[in-house]
């Protein structure tokens, strides 16, 4: 069976251009009802669309099988409105416009990713191979994004039997072996077939071995060794003509030995500790086009994860279980959703061995929304949508009693030798609230939009962070966030030339961050107001055998209306109460929330040499950040005296590809990752604090060095 085509089609000029116009401006009015042939072929073609930020280059699965992507850092390497840092994946965080994850409602096929089980890990994990589509929404926007999706949505979905297989195919299959200098190998089999005309079934087994990175510098990375598994398995049926429904199994695994804070460099005397991650998601998607009236869409589903580490034997794993159900009506010239969400997260926290305590959040929110998308005449279509959520939480705790003995700290015990406990309970106020939605695309003339969009959302307070849901104390003032996204866009698009700017300004109201405050422990409160605004820009060509684009991202992500008490240096004994603006974020103060990023320019190019052969390049810069102030809270703490500075260097990206089929069942990649082997930490990562005296292990891990990467993959 031969490899299906994968030949871009990123600047045909279709209706749906128009949509995914509005969709980069998070105020997407979906798809019609009724679609012309051109737009059920374009939807043939797999694509990742980055959504609420410029489109940028081809982002397709065609392009993760060109560079071997095999992590997020690798999905999202040529997107200058999307950074992940962390560089080795377990660690892994994606930030959209300078926003982390942590507040963007981040899905694989329906099912939520919830919260977060250590502060030094990622919460995000996905392998590439399986995607099918990736959808990034930067920025509040509509009412079908899903509760709390203050800093967007990113929505990964996977493939099924029916994008693997020929049409005229009952059974196929493909296996994969890669190397990579940089340096590990990845094998895959994946089995796929119809066991009737109605019911498909595909299969996946993915091994992923890496040994430590070495950098550009040819410096090794120690604490970067990792070995992945992941099985896969998904069944679609269609249950009558207007019915269909779709089951997946994932499990994920990932292990190996890693620094105490995993996402900092371990110094050369540290030790590494054995750690395990996994991750299982259990999704049932049913589809029911009735007629125009009636396409109602259900999905439920189940995700637990967990982590495990060697250092302090402690064990956390997250578990989310809920439903969404929908329904689109067409009436005249509105297309209208709606529908109710219910999500039940539970985190659980304790040590595997010796007891050192058990504690326990259970959090709940239950949505409803609608959608109006309005085609009021041929040139103009409005969006208008409005949602409600309510959020609960309870906490429970049984905690250890710590005496010191010799010197060293003990579990308290009893004269029977049980452990001596105590027990916590509290109840989160109950957060709810409305949130609206606005938008329009405008035709300006032939091939040139125009799109308005205003979105807010709220989120109440979620779970707690799994390794540290064990220090709260309860905060009765704290309120839920609320944003207010603004965007503003222009496309022109003729099938050949494109151009597209976008400017935007989110404000997060209010932003909830796990505050660390000393003896007091961890404490949720509303600390200021997270601000991230700034523009895109992209354009492009694209001819016959090749295609070209550049963009350019500017963002400015900072916190203001930031209270702090620092001490009073005329007496030891008070406080001045200090209110600070402008404060640009740095992961190691302020993870959980955003990190400051450079501009970066992406240069993008692609050849079709001809049938067999296809090649291209990418050019990422990204500017540096200098002088950023830090401390703030450090010196509230009682930890520093003074401000400090650090830097973000700029870095210089080049990579490329060469993708070879000498016949239909046979594909063979070359890639070079970091073709210029550039020393460079991600401005996604924690920066380097080493030259501030008592701050020398607070450094990111660095990125790869060069990588070549081969990949010799056989389809039957």
């Amino acid at each position: 069976m031969p490899f299906l085509s994968q030949k871009s089609h990123f600047f045909r000029k279709t209706t749906i251009a128009s949509a995914v116009s509005l969709a980069c401006f998070s105020l997407s009015f979906g798809v019609l009802a009724e679609q012309s042939d051109t737009e059920n072929e374009l939807k043939k073609v797999e694509r990742i669309t980055v959504v609420g930020a410029t489109t940028n280059s081809e982002i397709t699965p065609a392009v993760l099988a060109n560079y071997q992507a095999n992590d997020l850092e690798d999905i999202f390497r040529h997107t200058p409105s999307v950074t992940v840092g962390g560089s080795l994946g377990i660690a892994q965080k994606i930030f959209v416009r300078g926003v982390e994850d942590s507040m963007v409602n981040v899905t694989v096929d329906g099912a939520p990713q919830t919260s977060t089980l250590f502060h030094h890990i990622g919460r995000v994990a996905i392998e590439p191979e399986l995607l099918k589509s990736v959808e990034v929404q930067a920025g509040a926007g509509e009412a079908t994004a899903g509760s709390g999706a203050v800093g967007g949505a990113i929505r990964f979905k996977t493939k099924s039997a029916a994008d693997l297989l020929d049409e005229n195919d009952r059974f196929g299959g493909t296996a994969k072996v890669s190397y990579f200098t940089n340096d590990g190998h990845k094998e895959s089999l994946s089995l796929y077939g119809k066991a009737t005309d109605s019911i498909g079934i595909l299969a996946s087994y993915v091994t992923v071995s890496r040994k430590n990175m070495e950098d550009g510098d040819g410096n090794t990375l120690p604490g970067t060794a990792a070995d992945q598994t992941l099985g896969f398995i998904k069944l679609n049926a269609k249950l009558t003509e207007s019915q269909d429904i779709t089951v997946s199994y994932e499990q994920r695994k990932e292990d190996g030995e890693f620094g105490k804070q995993t996402n900092w460099a371990p110094l050369e005397s540290d030790p590494l500790f054995a750690s395990w991650g996994e991750r299982e998601t259990l999704v049932l998607n049913h589809n029911w086009f009735l007629n125009s009236l009636v396409n109602l869409e259900t999905t439920v589903y189940q995700t637990k994860s967990s982590f495990k580490r060697e250092l302090y034997t402690w064990d956390a794993s997250i578990e989310t279980i809920g439903f969404d159900i929908r329904n689109t009506s067409d009436i005249g010239t509105h297309s209208i959703t709606y529908g109710i969400e219910h999500k039940n997260d539970k985190v659980h926290s304790q040590s595997y061995e010796d007891f050192g305590g058990i504690f326990d959040e259970d959090g709940t929110v239950l949505g409803a929304y609608v959608q109006d998308h309005w085609q009021v005449f041929p040139d103009l279509r409005l969006s208008f949508g409005l949602r409600f959520d309510s959020y609960e939480l309870d906490h429970q705790g049984i905690e250890a009693n710590w005496v010191k003995v010799d010197g060293v700290w003990v579990v308290e015990t009893d004269a029977a030798g049980a452990p001596v406990t105590s027990t916590s309970e509290f109840s989160a106020k109950k957060q709810d609230g409305f949130s609206k939605n606005v938008g329009l695309l405008y035709n300006l003339a032939d091939n040139l939009t125009l799109s308005l969009g205003y979105a807010e959302a709220l989120r109440g307070r979620q779970i707690a962070d799994a390794f540290t849901v064990g220090e709260l104390t309860p905060n009765a003032n704290l309120v839920p966030e609320e944003v207010e996204n603004v965007e503003l866009g222009i496309q022109y698009n003729d099938g050949a030339w494109m151009f597209e700017a976008s400017v935007y300004s989110s404000t997060i109201n209010g932003v909830v961050f796990d505050k660390f405050k000393g003896r007091e422990g961890v404490f949720y409160e509303n600390i200021g107001d997270l601000g991230s605004e700034g523009f895109e820009l992209v354009g492009g060509y694209q001819a016959d055998n090749f295609d070209v684009i550049v963009s350019f991202n500017h963002n400015n992500v900072e916190l203001d209306n930031v209270i702090f008490n620092w001490p009073d240096p005329t007496d030891a004994t008070s406080t001045n109460r200090i209110e600070v603006d402008n404060i640009d974020l740095a992961a190691y103060e302020y993870g959980g929330l955003g990190n400051a990023v450079g501009d970066s320019l992406n240069v993008n190019f692609n050849y079709h040499l001809n049938d067999q052969i296809k090649l291209g390049w990418n050019y990422k810069y990204v500017a540096s950040l200098n002088d950023i102030e830090v401390f703030h809270r450090s010196i509230e703490l009682g930890w520093v005296e003074k401000l400090e500075t650090i830097d973000k260097p700029s870095y210089q990206l080049v990579d490329a590809y060469v993708s070879y089929e000498p016949f239909d069942s046979l594909r063979v990649d070359l890639s070079i990752q970091n073709l210029l082997d550039e020393s460079y930490r991600s401005h996604g990562s924690v920066a380097d604090y080493g030259h501030i005296p008592g701050y020398e292990g607070v450094v990111g891990i660095k990125e790869a060095g060069r990588d070549i990467r081969l990949t010799v993959a056989y389809q039957f």
